[in-house]
């Protein structure tokens, strides 16, 4: 019997063990120190469809870096440039009026300390002029549609997601690489920014860890 006892235990432990592992990756981790606020005025000139990149300051993002051993834990659209850069992104708590949507923000707002430790800027060379301004009418289409965080073969739209959907018509295929993740619930492929970071046919723009 006691064994019997034990044996049944055993899976519990392990639970345990993960949810208090997980807790330590997203609560104790040291966290970068936060950056001032960046002057726009100063970056290179953007155009729509351009990708902004940021390493954010929540436990969440912390969480997405180490799953992807990248810089990056979110990702938006340059959508039109007057009379400032507005990005278009899906989100969980940018904005606690907007919660857990496809939402709209200005490139400062996308880019304040609160949010981003750091951020970049690529442009992808494999879409054209026209390719990117009905890319980003079709990120435009999903504002307020709800923020689904789920794995490839489930119905899902998160930041990668949203930008990797609006990009399937272009006559040079978007093929990003999905990743297997196997973590604490948190299993399947998945699509992370490091994932268009990483892309080939992209110039980068911009990177603000260069300049401090």
């Amino acid at each position: 019997m006691l064994v019997r006892l034990k044996q049944q235990h055993l899976p519990i432990a392990l639970l345990i063990s993960a949810i208090v592992g997980l807790f330590m990756l997203l609560y104790i981790a040291p966290a970068p120190a936060v950056r001032p606020v960046f002057q726009t005025a100063t970056l290179p000139p953007l155009a729509v469809g351009d990708w902004v990149f940021r390493a954010g300051t929540s436990a969440e993002s912390q969480f997405i870096q180490t799953l992807s051993k990248s810089e990056f834990s979110h990702i938006g659209m340059v959508v039109s440039l007057q009379p400032e850069p507005l990005i278009v992104h899906a989100t969980t708590d940018d904005d606690p009026q907007r919660s857990d949507q496809v939402l709209a923000s200005t490139l400062s707002e996308f880019i304040a300390p609160q949010f981003a430790h750091s951020f970049a800027i690529a442009r992808p060379r494999f879409v054209t002029e026209q390719e990117n301004q009905r890319a980003a009418q079709r990120v435009l289409q999903q504002l307020q549609q709800p923020f689904v965080l789920a794995e490839r073969s489930s119905e899902h739209l998160y930041c990668t997601t949203l930008l990797a959907d609006a990009l399937q018509h272009t006559a040079i295929p978007f093929q990003p690489a999905w990743q297997q993740v196997n973590a604490p619930f948190f299993s399947g492929e998945y699509l992370f920014p490091s994932a268009f970071a990483d892309y080939p046919e992209i110039d980068w723009l911009y990177h603000s860890s260069d300049t401090q």
